[in-house]
């Protein structure tokens, strides 16, 4: 049960700090967008592709996807997670604006045959916001995918993330260890990064910028103050091993290394944990005990992982109900099975969709997770080679809270859905 004001505090979307952009509907941008693209000239479809991007920021995108489909170019947001049509504009205009999200990007407008990488600045971006950009050829044309990054220091605060207070505590209470290893594990857009940003300057914060922190990113995503950051480039053969093994002579305290690749570079973070240096990294995998798997599989011995790892945080985002519009309802018994629990009889909330939302029922997103603390227990047993499910239900009887437990109590609550919970979490955590 919850009340009004609990899903109000818990989901309220931030909006990016920028004023050029403006309340438009989405269903308003597609027409704007023509607007402008039918002066043919220059600025029209400089003030269209603004307005893409503007636009996509003001409504909080992670990504903007422009595409050549069959019969015209679509421009898409992923708000929230979910992919959304936003435009559908004639074919003609797309060598133009494909054009000046290049220039924008200092990338080769000509070269139409290759991908490209490039990234725009704050300063050049409408948004006021720094950008990645992706170009790949198809047989269409090129499609465009625009990352738009945050420059904001409230979007890494460890307490705004959403995680539950004992997940909280217990990574304030790791990173404060002279050495050890932290990783992370979820999918792509799990909200890891923005995780690693939160812990990196909690640590500025408790060490009063007494600590040498230096990061291996592909690519920097974001600028923090006082932190070293570098970027790797494998076309150069600068790839994370090589630059793990250049920054363990540079006297580092804390090494963030953007993720675990290959058995060279989880060799090298495992064993920077266990010699002076505190590590935190990402690693593919589908649950915290699965994680231990993963790294034994890789082939690091079982006395590297036993020793090395503090701790594994896997985490999710799940979309949070629009406190303007969320009601009461009943979900559909099968969900509860998708967890493995019983149909509950509590008062439960659901979104039904109104301006403040554009109809979604959903507005902002929030973590939840579960953090595999390893005490003397855990690394004893992972001496023996456990599967991902004995690990795992080991941890579970030592009292780890799963993904599934921290989701459905966000749903208890009225932060959330059922069925956002069964359209994100894993079967394997039921």
């Amino acid at each position: 049960m919850c009340a009004g004001g609990g899903i109000s505090s818990m989901s309220k979307a931030r909006k990016p700090e920028h004023d050029l952009a403006r309340a438009m509907p989405l269903a308003a941008i597609q027409e704007r967008i023509i607007e402008s693209l039918e002066n043919n000239d220059d600025t029209g479809v400089a003030d269209a592709v603004d307005l893409m991007i503007s636009q996509g920021a003001y409504h909080t995108a992670s990504d903007i996807h422009i595409e050549p489909w069959s019969d015209c170019l679509s421009l898409r947001y992923r708000i929230d997670g979910i992919l959304q049509q936003i435009a559908v504009i004639s074919q003609e205009f797309q060598p133009k604006v494909t054009a000046r999200l290049k220039v924008l990007a200092d990338l080769v407008v000509y070269r139409k045959d290759v991908p490209q990488d490039g990234r725009i600045d704050s300063e050049k971006a409408s948004c006021g916001r720094p950008m990645r950009i992706s170009t790949v050829p198809t047989i269409r044309g090129e499609k465009i995918v625009i990352r738009l990054l945050g420059d904001s220091p409230d979007l890494y605060q460890l307490d705004t993330l959403g995680f539950h207070k004992n997940i909280t505590n217990s990574l304030r209470d790791i990173i404060t260890r002279s050495q050890g290893t932290l990783l992370l594990t979820g999918p792509s857009s799990s909200g890891k990064t923005t995780t690693i940003y939160a812990l990196l300057r909690e640590m500025m914060k408790l060490q009063k910028n007494a600590t040498n922190i230096v990061t291996i990113e592909d690519p920097v995503e974001y600028t923090i103050d006082k932190v070293a950051q570098i970027q790797v480039n494998p076309h150069v053969e600068f790839t994370f091993a090589n630059a793990l093994r250049s920054i363990l002579r540079q006297d580092p305290e804390v090494i963030m290394v953007g993720e675990i690749r290959d058995v060279e570079t989880a060799k090298m973070a495992v064993q920077a944990g266990l010699t002076g240096h505190f590590v935190i990294s990402t690693i593919h995998s589908g649950t915290a005990a699965g994680v231990f798997t993963r790294l034994l599989d890789m082939g690091i011995e079982p006395f590297l992982v036993a020793s090395s790892v503090s701790g594994v945080l896997a985490q999710r985002l799940l979309r949070l109900n629009c406190p303007d519009c969320a009601k009461p309802y009943t979900p559909d018994p099968i969900l509860f099975r998708h967890f493995g629990q019983e149909e509950e009889k509590g008062e439960f909330f659901r979104g039904k969709g109104c301006k403040a939302c554009q109809g979604i029922g959903y507005r902002g997103r929030a973590s939840v997770g579960e953090f595999l603390q390893v005490n003397l227990e855990i690394a004893e047993y992972v001496l023996q080679r456990p599967t991902t499910a004995q690990l795992h239900r080991l941890a579970v009887s030592k009292g780890m809270k799963t993904l599934a437990d921290d989701a459905m109590e966000k749903a208890r609550k009225g932060i959330t859905t059922i069925e956002e919970l069964a359209r994100v979490m894993p079967l394997s955590n039921a």
